[in-house]
């Protein structure tokens, strides 16, 4: 057991959002390191990493029973968003903050505090994060090249990505958003009488694109979107021609924009919003 631990942590992207690591550097009262780790989350921002690589070391805090713990973090915005001098007004970073939050109740204390990025604790934690990015592309690439020879033989018809399916407790009212918004057209509806359900097929007008296939249940009492980090659907991804001119109508009419537009690089400007059903959406403007 540990009377004191202190913990520095750190998160990274490579894209904001992007393929993203955390990982943090555990010490005991004495300076000595009790635990250093690092691990590959997935495609994430800058920011929900930071909090996610809190959330890592905070995990292995409450496992060592320690009583006191000091966060040290290389994120001014994140430090003051825990300490209340900061409002959080991003919807998933809320939902991560509240999850650090709900973390004291395993302590006695619990302190966050802001360092310089030149913390030499800091830049461990971040060269063990960007090994774990490193080793992910090393494994994508590698993947990628087994998976082309793999498929080499195979027939380019052997199958095809036809569509992606989609809850809905209001089918017209979804079916307005896909259509004001992002230009789909309904190519088919029908009625599945063994569940009661109704679906509806939607795609762009010159049916180039993914089909969108909206599915509502009758008899679903409950429709109640989890935490987005507890989700096994991400997002959907639609490619728009004017971010500002788009974003500004959703805004007007009362979307909720979970990711304020920005560069992912020179040629392609991203945001994320909410349908009517909370499922998560990445607008994509290329240029």
């Amino acid at each position: 057991m540990n009377q004191r631990l202190m913990l520095f942590s750190d998160g990274g992207a490579r894209g904001n959002p992007g393929p993203a690591a955390i990982a943090f550097v555990a010490l005991n009262e004495g300076g000595e390191t009790i635990k250093a780790a690092a691990q590959y989350i997935g495609i994430h921002t800058n920011n929900q990493a930071e909090y996610r690589a809190l959330l890592l070391g905070l995990s292995f805090a409450k496992d060592t029973k320690t009583h006191e713990v000091i966060c040290h973090l290389d994120s001014e915005l994140v430090a003051k968003q825990l300490n209340g001098i900061y409002t959080v007004k991003n919807s998933q970073l809320q939902q991560l903050c509240r999850k650090v939050l709900e973390q004291k109740q395993y302590f006695k204390q619990i302190t966050f505090v802001s360092v310089p990025r030149e913390h030499s604790q800091i830049q461990r934690a971040d060269a063990l994060l960007n090994k774990a990015l490193d080793e992910q592309a090393v494994k994508i690439s590698t993947k990628g090249l087994i998976e082309l020879n793999q498929t080499s033989n195979v027939r380019e018809e052997s199958s095809m990505f036809v569509h992606t399916s989609i809850r809905t407790s209001n089918m017209e009212r979804s079916i307005d958003f896909y259509s004001k918004f992002l230009g789909l057209k309904v190519k088919s509806r029908r009625e599945i009488k063994q569940t009661n359900a109704e679906i509806a097929f939607l795609q762009d007008s010159q049916s180039k694109g993914c089909t969108l296939e909206l599915t509502f249940y009758r008899n679903q009492e409950k429709f109640d979107q989890p935490p987005y980090e507890n989700r096994l659907f991400d997002h959907l991804g639609f490619i728009i021609f004017n971010m500002e001119e788009t974003i500004s109508c959703m805004k007007n009419a009362g979307v909720t924009v979970t990711d304020e537009p920005f560069k992912l690089n020179e040629n392609t400007t991203i945001a994320f919003i909410e349908d009517p059903d909370g499922t998560l959406i990445e607008l994509i403007e290329h240029k």
